[in-house]
């Protein structure tokens, strides 16, 4: 992410809609990609916004419909009637729109593309009976399929997702990393299915159309321990090729745009180019040992609490040729 500034010259963040400094209304142009003071003759509030503070994103003066870029996306929400719904509704567009911030800046395309099959990318946060008695569903399970990223909204609730977390024996979740992970599978069938990417895919992470299904039953019938030194990012990508791939494409954002941050606020100068992927996984090797150092110093845990071996970094290389075409 990079830094953003207001008018006034204060520091201003990805997620703010007012100026502290100067009490500005602010917010950010996804055309422009950056963080910018309202102008009312360009520019308005996104109805999410106003209405329920969830939203910071701006819509052209021009534009007749009400929802910005981002929420137009998100094709169903939990019941708003209740409270925390709206809170957990806000923390997962956060970082529906963190996600959407790192795809502008590689340039992938969440537009439909019917001259070969592929959907827009659309989203929708379900509640299932597991946290609300009342609705229908039994169970929803986080997951893609045909565009749709379907995330169930405890994991916008930081306790129930730390269990989850600690029962699946995982080292890392967020509602972030829900967003990327999910968004690779979107992107293996737009970038890598039926392409001659496919052949390189399957030498890398495997055979893409193992059973599934059945793959997922064995992976939580018997979890492996966690194999860095076999090229697996996470214990789950262990469980099918897909989730390999989904793995590491959520790594892949994850390290550039906290590559990003730090370049913005000057922890650390970016030597490299876009095709140099050598020197940014050195970089990212120097900045992730300073991240989990200050975080142990603040008696927390690892900000990245994962190994990065040559055949994980073979993986990660293929990703950048791939989204850099």
């Amino acid at each position: 992410m990079k830094r953003f500034t207001c008018q006034c010259g204060q520091n201003l963040y990805f997620d703010n809609s007012r100026c502290l400094a100067c009490g500005n209304s602010v917010g950010f142009d996804p055309e422009l990609g950056d963080i910018v003071n309202l102008d009312p003759a360009k520019q308005r509030q996104c109805q999410n916004g106003t209405d329920y503070n969830v939203c910071n994103w701006l819509v052209p003066q021009q534009e007749k419909k009400t929802l910005c870029t981002s929420c137009r996306i998100t094709h169903i929400t939990p019941d708003l009637s209740h409270e925390q719904n709206i809170r957990r509704w806000r923390i997962l567009e956060i970082a529906k729109r963190r996600l959407l911030y790192n795809l502008m800046q590689f340039n992938l395309s969440i537009a439909e593309d019917a001259a070969h099959g592929q959907p827009a990318l659309s989203f929708q946060f379900l509640e299932d009976q597991g946290s609300n008695p009342l609705v229908a569903e039994t169970f929803v399970r986080t997951g893609h399929a045909s565009g749709v990223i379907t995330i169930n909204v405890t994991e916008a609730d930081d306790v129930l997702r730390e269990a989850n977390r600690l029962m699946m024996n995982e080292a890392y979740r967020t509602p972030l990393g829900h967003c990327r992970h999910e968004s690779g599978h979107y992107y293996y069938d737009r970038l890598i299915r039926g392409t001659d990417l496919e052949g390189v895919f399957r030498a890398l992470f495997g055979d893409p159309d193992i059973d599934y299904e059945q793959a997922l039953q064995d992976y939580y019938a018997n979890p492996p321990s966690h194999r860095p030194d076999e090229g697996y990012i996470s214990n789950y990508a262990q469980s099918h090729p897909l989730e390999d791939w989904a793995e590491c494409w959520a790594h892949y954002l994850h390290i550039n745009d906290t590559l990003e941050t730090a370049a913005s606020w000057g922890v650390m100068t970016l030597k490299r180019d876009h095709d140099d992927a050598d020197q940014w996984l050195r970089e990212w090797l120097e900045l992730s040992v300073i991240l989990n150092e200050m975080n142990r110093s603040m008696g927390l845990a690892d900000a990245y609490p994962f190994t990065l071996t040559g055949a994980i970094n073979a993986k990660l290389r293929f990703i950048n040729s791939v989204v850099g075409q």
